[in-house]
């Protein structure tokens, strides 16, 4: 066992996932009901209820549910997912992302000691009054931000680089989610059938699963080290799944010191990334002791050229 490794509990702000043990006490009133409909409750993809942070009785239990599991000496803390659904939205009503803001405050000031609280808040599009631009105000009560769906657009990259070294500024946890992709082969990916059906055969090995995913990871490692601090993380795969039997998408590819690519000696950085203007409007450069990293993020062209001494 990893005594590095940081087990955290699982809590949603905005949707109730039924199947778990720890929500089964939840209580139909707590739903967010319809404005104009009152009878009929607002749903994620149809089927699974949202939360409403306005009722007090919700409110406790959604904290006192972290808490119980913070009781345990082996949770070191508390995930909350899907903090970019808690801002207003058409047909709520009013209050909805400051009832959400005071229940997630209450919970920082009543944290134990040493216990870590984590979002997934920081989001390159949002910009909302209460969270401000790309969710940074949540970090007020969170020790970090999980960070997905970045990568969109060159302009989305960029941004979500400015919001991880403003985090990492102030201290805060940042972890990067990546996912193979096979526009950033290398070599080019020239194969006849997708990279998602080649990782669903079953007659694929682990060595080789690994092999192939570890072709589309130069991108998005680039990506990381333009910005890489203390406290900064990559996760490099697909899903939430380990178990080696779950083939689908090579999602069972969990175990980073498999990858050629993360050895390689970097030192101190030498400054913070710059913009290559000369060389176009999304190239950016970053230089380590051994190593200096340049990445055009429109053509997603990635040089990782290695110094003397690395």
């Amino acid at each position: 066992v990893n005594p590095s490794v940081k087990i955290l509990f699982y809590l949603n702000s905005m949707v109730h996932y039924p199947r778990y043990e720890a929500n089964k006490s939840f209580q139909l009133d707590w739903a967010t009901r319809k404005r104009k409909n009152p009878d009929k409750y607002f749903k994620f993809m149809n089927r699974y209820y949202y939360y409403d942070h306005r009722n007090l009785d919700f409110r406790a239990w959604w904290i006192n549910r972290a808490l119980e599991m913070l009781d345990n000496e082996h949770i070191d803390g508390v995930f909350v997912d899907g903090i970019c659904a808690t801002p207003n939205r058409r047909g709520y009503g009013k209050g909805y992302e400051q009832a959400y803001i005071e229940t997630a405050t209450e919970l920082r000031e009543r944290l134990p000691p040493g216990k870590l609280l984590i979002g997934n808040a920081l989001k390159n599009g949002a910009n909302n009054p209460l969270g401000g631009i790309g969710n940074i105000q949540h970090l007020q009560y969170l020790d970090g931000s999980y960070l997905e769906r970045w990568y969109f657009t060159p302009k989305s990259i960029v941004k979500t680089m400015e919001l991880m070294r403003e985090a990492l500024k102030e201290g805060r946890i940042v972890m990067l989610k990546a996912v193979p992709d096979e526009r950033d082969a290398v070599p080019k990916w020239d194969e006849e059938t997708s990279l998602e059906e080649v990782m669903q055969s079953p007659d694929m090995t682990m060595d080789e699963r690994y092999a192939l995913v570890e072709r589309m990871i130069r991108y998005p490692l680039a990506i990381f080290l333009l910005i890489v601090e203390p406290h900064a993380y990559l996760s490099y795969c697909y899903g939430v799944n380990a178990d080696p039997k779950n083939t689908r998408n090579g999602r069972a590819v969990f175990d980073c010191e498999r990858f050629k690519e993360l050895k390689r000696k970097l030192g101190k950085a030498l400054g913070p990334y710059v913009k290559e203007d000369e060389d176009g409007e999304f190239v950016f450069s970053r230089e380590f002791e051994f190593l200096k990293v340049w990445v055009d993020i429109e053509s997603r062209e990635v040089r990782l050229e290695e110094k003397s001494g690395g």
